[in-house]
């Protein structure tokens, strides 16, 4: 309990410090922060559970302010082909587990929120069934591959992560009809993916990765290191808007620093 309190007060006090030296400033252009969403429900403490009233309130101020924005949008602004509106977001939930088609499906269809749901193939079924899943996908929610297993790419033998990688999409393409072309890197720290997983994932016939370490997708940017935003439980919609506005950026120092407490 004493961590939980601790990393909340240091989210909270590093967004408030960040935006306290940007007052008045507007977001932006040509940059799109990802946010990152595991689970819905009601379990208090758990970073990786967002409550669905709590996503509610977030998705309906996304719409509000008119800056969600989709995979095709994010994959065009980093190729530097188009410009987001000011502030732009882009949701993805990873794992596929129950409460994407259960709790969140329905929040965004109301919000009509474009999102990205990453899958772990070989646990789809145990989490949802493929009926739900390609609900999910005919709904528009983008489905792409969080690996075959939920392995670290980056401790895997290039084989192993070749067929991490094929295995999960091609799984994926044949239940879903539809092309899956988009990653996450398992656990996504700095251990847990290189040139060659991205050398992979390219032959593989993926154009793009997104990694966990926190910062905005600008144009230019490495496809296969894309950065995103972790959106936990038991944060206040405050701290939400400031998220999307980058005061969180400045957690990639922390992501720097414990990836190298991760790998030993």
């Amino acid at each position: 309990m004493m961590r939980w309190y601790v990393k909340k007060a240091a989210r909270a006090g590093l967004a408030l410090s960040a935006w306290g030296t940007r007052l008045g400033r507007r977001p932006r252009h040509g940059s799109v922060r990802v946010l990152t969403y595991h689970d819905f429900g009601d379990r208090p403490r758990d970073p990786f559970c967002v409550h669905p009233d709590v996503f509610e309130a977030q998705m309906g101020w996304l719409a509000a302010e008119g800056v969600a924005v989709s995979l095709s949008q994010v994959e065009r602004c980093r190729a530097g082909a188009a410009t987001l509106p000011e502030g732009a977001v882009l949701v993805t939930i990873d794992d596929g587990l129950e409460s994407l088609h259960a709790k969140a499906l329905p929040i965004l269809r109301s919000h009509r929120i474009p999102a990205v749901a990453f899958v772990t193939a070989s646990d789809a079924e145990r989490h949802l069934s493929w009926e739900k899943l390609r609900e999910i996908a005919a709904a528009g929610i983008v489905v792409g591959s969080h690996s075959w297993t939920h392995r670290s790419l980056g401790r895997l033998t290039p084989r192993e992560a070749r067929d991490e990688v094929t295995r999960s999409r091609e799984h994926l393409e044949r239940h879903l009809g539809r092309s899956v072309t988009a990653f996450a890197y398992p656990y996504g720290t700095y251990a847990d993916y290189d040139a060659v997983s991205a050398r992979i994932l390219r032959e593989a016939g993926y154009v793009c990765a997104f990694t966990s370490q926190h910062g905005a997708v600008r144009p230019g940017a490495d496809p296969f290191a894309l950065p995103r935003v972790k959106v936990e439980g038991g944060e206040s919609l405050w701290l939400f808007k400031l998220i999307c506005r980058g005061a969180l950026d400045g957690w990639r120092v922390v992501d720097r620093t414990l990836w190298r407490l991760q790998a030993t």
